[in-house]
Formats: C-alpha cells, sequence, structure tokens
C-alpha cells in the first residue's frame, strides 16, 4: 500500500512504526473500530445498564460463544427503556440481559456519556455488521426466530443485508408453537444452533431469554429491535422527523425522572 495513500488516510504517520500499526488494523480489520470507547456503566429512568464500545462487544461476544452458558445480547431503544421504567418486572429483565446494544444513539446522549465516536458506530451499524461477519467466518450455526411468518419473512431481509452466507440451522415462528415456549425450546434443542436471533413484538424475547434461555441449547440469543425505522439504511424525511420527537420526548422524560429523583 503506497505510502501517499496512507497519509491520506491517516495524516502523515511520524513514526516507521506508525506505518506498520496502520497497515495491521487495515489487515485485521479494525480500522472500523474507534479508539478508547470501552465499557461505560450509567443509570437511566432508574434502569443500570452498561454500554460497550464495539470493539468491546465483540471480545464479549467472542467470550459468550466459548463459555457453555447461554448468553443474552439485546438491542434497545428509547421507547423501551420507557416501558421498562414503569414494570418492575420488565426493568429486572432489562438489567439481567448478558449486554445491551442501544439501537439510536438517544440513549446514551440523554444519558450523557455519548461520545462522538459512539455516535457513529451506532449510527453505522458497526457492532451488528461485524458480529454477522463474525458468525459468517466462523461458520456459527444460526436459527432465525420470529413471532409470525411475515416477521420471520422481515428478518431474514435485515440480516441478509448485512451478511448473506450465514449457516442457517432453522428458522422459525413463534405462533407455529402455539407461542408455547415449551414447544419452542424444544424445536430449538432438537436443532441445536449455536445462535438464536430474533424479533418479536418488544419485550416478548425479552421474557423469552429471561425466563427460558437456561433450557435452550445454544450459546448466544441476540434480540434484534422490533420496527423498522431503526433498520432503514436511507430514512425519510419522515422517519428522521419522527426519530427527533422520540428522542425529544424522551429526553422530556429523562429530565423530569432526574428532577424527581434530585428533589
Amino acid at each position: 500500500m503506497p505510502v501517499l495513500f496512507l497519509w491520506a488516510f491517516l495524516g502523515k504517520p511520524t513514526k516507521e512504526a506508525d506505518i506498520l500499526q496502520v497497515l495491521q488494523n487495515i489487515m485485521s480489520g479494525t480500522g472500523i473500530f474507534c479508539q478508547g470507547e470501552g465499557m461505560q456503566k450509567y443509570t437511566i429512568l432508574g434502569i443500570k445498564l452498561y454500554d460497550y464500545g464495539a470493539r468491546e462487544a465483540l471480545r464479549n461476544t467472542d467470550s459468550f460463544l466459548h463459555n457453555g452458558a447461554l448468553n443474552t445480547i439485546a438491542y434497545i431503544s428509547s421507547s423501551n427503556l420507557a416501558q421498562a421504567s414503569k414494570d418492575e418486572q420488565l426493568r429486572e429483565c432489562l438489567e439481567a440481559v448478558d449486554m445491551t446494544i442501544c439501537t439510536e444513539p438517544d440513549v446514551l446522549e440523554a444519558a450523557g456519556i455519548a461520545g462522538r465516536n459512539r455516535i457513529r458506530e451506532i449510527d453505522e451499524k458497526v457492532y451488528l455488521r461485524e458480529l454477522l461477519k463474525k458468525f459468517g467466518r466462523n461458520r456459527n450455526s444460526v436459527y432465525l426466530l420470529a413471532d409470525t411468518h411475515d416477521n420471520l419473512e422481515v428478518l431474514g431481509e435485515i440480516i441478509s443485508e448485512y451478511q448473506d452466507n450465514l449457516l442457517i440451522r432453522g428458522c422459525g415462528a413463534y405462533e407455529d408453537f402455539g407461542n408455547q415456549p415449551e414447544r419452542l425450546v424444544n424445536a430449538l434443542n432438537d436443532l441445536a444452533p449455536d445462535v438464536v436471533i430474533s424479533r418479536m413484538p418488544w419485550p416478548e424475547d425479552l421474557y423469552l431469554m429471561h425466563d427460558y434461555g437456561h433450557f435452550v441449547n445454544a450459546e448466544l440469543w441476540v434480540s434484534l429491535p422490533f420496527g423498522a425505522v431503526t433498520w432503514v439504511q436511507n430514512p425519510s424525511l419522515f422517519a428522521r422527523l419522527k426519530r427527533k420527537l422520540v428522542y425529544r420526548a424522551f429526553a422530556h422524560n429523562v429530565n423530569e425522572y432526574n428532577k424527581k429523583r434530585d428533589g
């Protein structure tokens, strides 16, 4: 790779070691990650959560895939948190998830921990893209789960938009199991996939993960958000306006909660 290209990419390196590091980062794919974005603990609307930069989240994922127990990952939005703040059981289920990922930066912005790099990672879906690439490279077997056949089709489209070479072990609609978790668990255990990826009306799969996950013979269960707006690559003007309105309402709720908490 020409040195001039590297200069244009990252600015003129000051040492030969800088060039070598750039090359290593590009070859390993780490150039897409932000520097200095690790784990941050935060509390919002009374819910205690952790935010992980994409690199740290992928390290956690590697651990989840090899620790011999089912671990859970849930994508969350501001509306999810607003709902959980009013339901103690739901809040406990959410706090019990092994790792949460924000669908939009508004949650971190309202919590006051939204660095510029993290906002970019969230907007560009860096973790999701790299997660699905990891599944493809490792040939991790995947089971796709949705509440209905229509939503299962949407889930398949979402997945293929990001990664089209996954090893799909099976697909299922919860309605085909009579919405009975025991039947779903039996079907999953018959196939024993490495990963379950679900898309259901929130918090249906969150409750399933919490109450029945320890019966599932898999390494990882990932809950993707229900609702298409946050997954549109080029959102319409209406979608962008809706996002702003939702954020303003959420930020107002957070401010009001903090005022009451602080007296």
